[in-house]
């Protein structure tokens, strides 16, 4: 079951937001889908929407060895939108997840020793920058990249062992910050590389980053939040190598301000 509900998600829901509508027979109108990344709640067992209300998974079995070293995940699931839902609960079944792991984060220009590998892409397909950010401080990045040839990252144990020897960290300087945005340069590390290992698989994941101390060194420039923040990363679709003729620097674009537009609505700013 684990494997099957990993699989499903992998980055394919990263085109993916918000309701749909999920029939169980022609007859059942009354379950929604939904997509999103939520936070653990440890001591409840539940998970927390950013819109405030709480997931309480009616099959939690299958989550219960689910790595959750970032403290986030991203579920998808359905629910009977018609149950009582004013104690800010909502029951559901899970139907699939993504792990999300955690990324590091640095004050300082990024150097030659900090990365030895590029990424295949930064999958920000999906226009809704909603979708990359928990509240207005955690940033979520679906990355693809390439693994060693023999992991099987449906298992989740050999996946973690894998995650493990990828490191990814975001990088900013005073000069990344302009009056309109702030760029953060995105880098990429292999752990523990054995002369045999062969990077040929193509595989991906969701990092965390939380960046409120670029936030805060911006405000302090600034005296205000960012309007876009945009992710430089070096790419490379064919392989792990810095080849010259397959390396070039790519960049996506998150519209900021309206992630401080749907914040101010959903707290009751505005």
């Amino acid at each position: 079951m684990k494997k099957m509900k990993w699989n499903v998600l992998m980055l394919a829901l990263a085109t993916m937001l918000g309701f749909t509508s999920c029939l169980d027979g022609e007859d059942n109108s009354n379950i929604l889908s939904y997509n999103e990344i939520v936070k653990v709640d440890n001591l409840t067992g539940l998970y927390v929407s950013q819109l405030g209300y709480k997931v309480a998974p009616l099959n939690s079995e299958d989550l219960k060895d689910v790595p959750m070293s970032s403290g986030y995940i991203q579920l998808f699931y359905s629910y009977d939108y018609t149950q009582d839902m004013s104690g800010g609960k909502i029951d559901a079944t899970i139907l699939g997840y993504s792990p999300i792991n955690e990324g590091l984060w640095m004050p300082q220009a990024p150097g030659e020793a900090d990365a030895n590998a590029p990424v295949m892409a930064v999958n920000t397909s999906y226009d809704n920058s909603l979708y990359y950010f928990y509240k207005l401080n955690d940033l979520f990045l679906p990355l693809s990249f390439f693994v060693r040839k023999d992991a099987d990252m449906s298992d989740m144990k050999e996946r973690e062992a894998e995650m493990a020897t990828h490191q990814f960290t975001l990088y900013y300087t005073d000069e990344d910050f302009s009056a309109e945005g702030m760029t953060l340069n995105l880098r990429h590390k292999l752990l523990n590389v054995a002369e045999d290992d062969k990077f040929t698989q193509s595989s991906g994941a969701w990092l965390h980053f939380n960046i409120n101390d670029a936030l805060n060194r911006y405000g302090e420039i600034y005296s205000k939040r960012p309007d876009k923040i945009t992710v430089s990363y070096e790419q490379n679709a064919r392989d792990n190598s810095y080849a010259e003729d397959s390396v070039s620097v790519r960049t996506v674009e998150l519209n900021y301000k309206s992630i401080m537009e749907a914040h101010d609505q959903i707290s009751g700013n505005k």
